[in-house]
């Protein structure tokens, strides 16, 4: 279980944990009684306890009074401590300014031991090309009126973790890609070329990842209602996450029955998707089609 676990070394994965372990804790309590047992306010409580994006660490002094509540002996409460101020440690991209979810998205993508992830449009951050990622990003920003500045920023967050990444070794990611994502010509023909090219490249480094492309020929297939997810699990903290990602909502769903389904999900994806040779056949084809257009 998560909550017998030594506390993480990663800031976002230590603030899911405290959230899990203090939800834990209040049980059966009435929300109402724990608030005015604690003097606090509902919002906090509710925050402390989400664990999500937008959600609340305790004060030292909070965190006292509530474990003091729930009669937790010292050790406990030592350790829970312990938790909490690894969550207010700070992480890189935090002096950059990105949206709350995505912060915890990098997060706890940098303290992940594996990911699964099913994109039907795009190519995925981390294997994206700093020409690719900036068209992507540039387009994107025309709907929230995004500056030359802002752009410039997320693109090298972008690249900042596929450094990370390259440089950790882990998670080991197991990408699935829509074979629509290979053929928009996302920044045209040089930079799809690139892209793919560079597609090529990773397939090769298997230790770190596969990559399938999902074929127009498999035709109906059991995420056709969905644009992304990925799955993440953080082994040292016996945590495991579906990040869902959308145009006006992006969820966080950690029960173990949304976690069993988005598995099932990406296991049918992965039958129908091609194997490792024929996604690089594939990859190849497309790119001749790039370097044709140029």
């Amino acid at each position: 279980m998560a909550n017998r676990r030594t506390p993480t070394s990663a800031p976002t994965v230590a603030r899911w944990l405290l959230a899990k372990e203090l939800r834990r804790l209040r049980g059966e309590r009435q929300f109402t009684s724990v608030v005015k047992a604690v003097k606090t306010q509902p919002s906090s409580l509710a925050r402390w306890e989400s664990g999500r994006a937008d959600g609340q660490i305790p004060s030292a002094n909070s965190l006292d009074r509530l474990l003091a509540h729930y009669k937790v002996s010292k050790e406990e409460a030592s350790r829970l401590m312990d938790l909490r101020a690894v969550a207010k440690t700070s992480g890189w991209w935090q002096s950059h300014e990105v949206a709350k979810h995505y912060g915890t998205l990098i997060g706890l993508e940098a303290a992940a031991s594996d990911m699964a992830s099913y994109e039907v449009q795009l190519i995925p951050g981390l294997l994206q090309t700093e020409a690719y990622a900036r068209s992507v990003i540039t387009a994107g920003a025309a709907s929230w009126r995004g500056t030359e500045e802002d752009i410039a920023d997320l693109v090298k967050v972008r690249m900042r973790r596929q450094e990370d990444w390259q440089a950790r070794g882990t998670p080991h990611l197991w990408a699935i890609v829509g074979e629509a994502a290979i053929r928009q010509a996302v920044g045209g023909p040089d930079t799809m070329r690139a892209q793919l090219g560079h597609l090529l490249d990773l397939s090769h480094q298997q230790n770190r990842l596969t990559l399938q492309v999902l074929p127009y020929s498999a035709g109906s297939h059991t995420a056709m209602e969905m644009a992304c997810f990925a799955v993440l699990d953080v082994e040292e903290a016996g945590l495991s996450t579906v990040y869902v990602e959308g145009p006006t909502a992006n969820l966080f769903l950690d029960s173990s029955a949304d976690v069993t389904r988005y598995r099932r999900i990406f296991e049918h994806l992965r039958k129908s998707a091609l194997g490792t040779a024929d996604t690089r056949a594939l990859l190849a084809h497309v790119m001749e089609g790039f370097t044709n257009e140029s």
